[in-house]
């Protein structure tokens, strides 16, 4: 996989995998989401059919509505895929809450996947930013997977903002889990590049992504912080 290079730089052959990337996912989703919406009709369909049928028709309806729950779930994962590469919002100004918002169930299906417990803070602000939606989906993205990546199941995976009068913090917190010693369990290596291309995103929406040193836990914390002057 081609990275960024040591300047943080990003590769065009990497910025153009991603995009194809990209374009693969919206064209797959659209083909999963229009079979998934027929089946959800004609399943709906055959439990008013089988409701109307003589005797006890309990048990068959049961096991409908288990595909409905289970059609439901897919159906609502597919239109998650939708909204992160559907491309008509990509100029659109958003808050930080809402991104957040948005981005929230990608993040505990992530989460859950890895078996790491998701804890989201989020502090009201008086007033919201306004941010450019695309570069800064992508941005909280990487940073996310970049700490989330790096934790053993059990861990703890926090998000945390903070707001001053001169600037808006996001603290993405990795909590590692403990091993039976009380130590902290071994986690695997993040991947190399991913947080220069973080920085560099960053940098397009006038924001500083910051890697502080660790303390007494080798919990790894990558913090976004944007100034309130970016307004």
């Amino acid at each position: 996989m081609s990275t960024p290079s040591a300047s943080g730089d990003i590769d065009p052959a990497r910025v153009n995998k991603l995009d194809l990337l990209e374009h693969l996912a919206d064209d797959l989703a659209h083909e999963i989401k229009n079979p998934l919406h027929s089946m959800v009709i004609n399943l709906e369909v055959l439990r008013r059919r089988v409701a109307r049928l003589d005797g006890d028709a309990s048990d068959t309806l049961r096991y409908v509505d288990v595909l409905g729950t289970e059609l439901d779930r897919v159906s609502r994962r597919v239109e998650l895929l939708l909204r992160l590469v559907r491309p008509g919002h990509r100029a659109e100004q958003v808050s930080l809450e809402e991104l957040l918002d948005e981005l929230r169930e990608l993040f505990e299906l992530e989460a859950a996947r890895r078996r790491v417990a998701l804890q989201v803070e989020l502090q009201s602000s008086p007033r919201s930013l306004a941010l450019p939606r695309e570069p800064t989906r992508q941005l909280l993205l990487n940073l996310v997977i970049e700490v989330l990546q790096g934790l053993a199941p059990r861990s703890v995976l926090h998000l945390v903002t903070r707001y001053t009068d001169a600037a808006l913090e996001l603290r993405v917190e990795g909590r590692p889990a403990s091993g039976a010693d009380g130590a902290p369990a071994p986690v695997p290596p993040a991947e190399p590049g991913r947080l220069a291309v973080a920085r560099a995103l960053g940098s397009r929406i006038g924001a500083t992504v910051e890697e502080p040193p660790p303390t007494e836990s080798p919990a790894r914390t990558l913090v976004l912080r944007l100034p309130r002057a970016r307004a």
